[in-house]
């Protein structure tokens, strides 16, 4: 009975950890299937093979989370930090039993105090999950970290818990006595401080790399829209000089009041000239508004970008925008890929179309991004499959993505819907 206790109340923790850790990644069904199954493959497994089962259970959850992730190195560093958690957490725990009540580990597990010792542990593990979280939320070069050092944090985290393991079966061997429990406790401590001092180091280097290619994006997109700006002065300086022509042109038909020879040159030659500059670069006068620089040149890059390939793009901001309470990298990210997506399905109807509307609400900003689409388009929980494409195979990694950088980011939505032929996305930042 303590036996079955103690291997569920470990991986609950170890599954419950996970799902933390994880980040929203995994739905909670998920999780909650995880939980069943290597409860059900540890139970007979510990009392063939005791305290060894657990590298079993590590390769199971490791195989489960890359089944669903597709990710090779989280899923290997996610399940192997949450067993360090539950490892400390059990020591934690354990020395503070024997600290206060100067009982066995033995005696603690098999009577009463055991109805207290295991809420106990299991709500250190999850606080320590929840810590871990916050630490690499609050560090958003994580993702960049573990692109850079993903190989050297997963040996890391592998060497720890062979560390961590190697002591638990010496001290098995031993009894696993309280001076014993005690002097693991430090250990494990020891190791999981330098552990996360390993990390916050890595961290600080990889932010310094984040925070200079920021800029040098930043200085890219300032420089695409310099340009940008630069073509439309060139176009207005060549419209002035045609002007005067364009006058005199006129002129001659007023002179010999030919007035319908005027009608016939205006509609054929002049009008034309009038629609081409409805439909280009000037219908990106509001961006003026826009006063964050990554934004205003990913909106100009790409809304340009569409007017070339002749869609009718317009971009609404009416108030100022000065700020936004998102990450830039991440928020450049979001949006390259939903106009992206945008332009390649509006480029395909006959009647093209793309706006883009940015409206201040309060605390927040929404970014609606509007597009005509075919009408018999795949289904919306379709497009935000991994790998999932009507292009062909090797595509379908944008939606996916975005989804991804949307999850990870606090206080920030995305709505998807179609309606009356228009393909919309509303990004909303709080």
């Amino acid at each position: 009975m303590r036996d079955l206790l103690t291997i569920g109340a470990q991986m609950l923790t170890l599954n419950l950890s996970i799902y933390i850790l994880n980040q929203r990644r995994f739905k909670f069904t998920f999780s909650l299937a995880m939980f069943v199954i290597s409860f059900a493959v540890v139970y007979p497994l510990y009392y063939m093979i005791g305290v060894a089962s657990i590298a079993v259970i590590l390769l199971l959850c490791i195989a489960m989370s890359y089944w669903k992730s597709r990710g090779i190195v989280f899923s290997v560093i996610i399940p192997i930090l949450a067993i360090i958690i539950s490892v400390i957490s059990d020591y934690i725990t354990s020395s503070i039993f024997i600290y206060f009540s100067s009982s066995s580990l033995d005696e603690i597990t098999s009577g009463g105090l055991k109805f207290v010792y295991y809420p106990t542990y299991f709500v250190i593990a999850i606080i320590m999950a929840y810590a871990a979280r916050f630490l690499f939320t609050k560090f958003q070069a994580f993702d960049l970290l573990i692109r850079r050092y993903g190989i050297l944090f997963a040996v890391l985290c592998v060497i720890t818990v062979v560390i961590f393991y190697a002591n638990i079966l010496i001290g098995k061997q031993q009894g696993f006595t309280n001076a014993n429990i005690q002097a693991n406790s430090l250990l494990f401590a020891f190791y999981f401080i330098l552990l996360i001092g390993v990390f916050l180091v890595l961290t600080r280097s990889v932010m310094k790399e984040a925070a200079m290619q920021s800029k040098q994006e930043q200085y890219e997109r300032l420089q695409e829209y310099t340009d940008n700006l630069e073509m439309m002065y060139a176009d207005m300086q060549k419209f002035r000089h045609d002007y005067i022509n364009i006058l005199l042109s006129m002129s001659e038909y007023i002179r010999s009041k030919d007035m319908e020879g005027l009608s016939t040159y205006f509609d054929n030659k002049i009008l034309p000239i009038s629609q081409g500059m409805q439909n280009n670069n000037y219908k990106l006068g509001t961006l003026q508004n826009v006063k964050v620089q990554e934004l205003k040149g990913i909106l100009s890059s790409k809304l340009i970008r569409a007017q070339e390939l002749h869609i009718n793009a317009v971009v609404e901001a009416v108030e100022p925008i000065e700020a936004i309470n998102m990450d830039s990298v991440k928020l450049c990210r979001c949006l390259g890929i939903i106009l992206d997506n945008a332009i390649e399905e509006a480029v395909k109807c006959e009647a093209s179309n793309l706006r883009v509307a940015l409206v201040k609400r309060s605390g927040g900003l929404l970014i609606a991004v509007a597009n005509s689409c075919q009408p018999n388009g795949p289904e919306l929980h379709q497009i935000f499959e991994k790998g999932f494409s009507t292009k062909g195979t090797g595509r379908g990694l944008g939606l996916s993505n975005l989804r991804e950088i949307v999850s990870q980011c606090a206080g920030v939505t995305l709505d998807t819907y179609r309606k009356e032929g228009q393909f919309v996305q509303e990004l909303e930042v709080y």
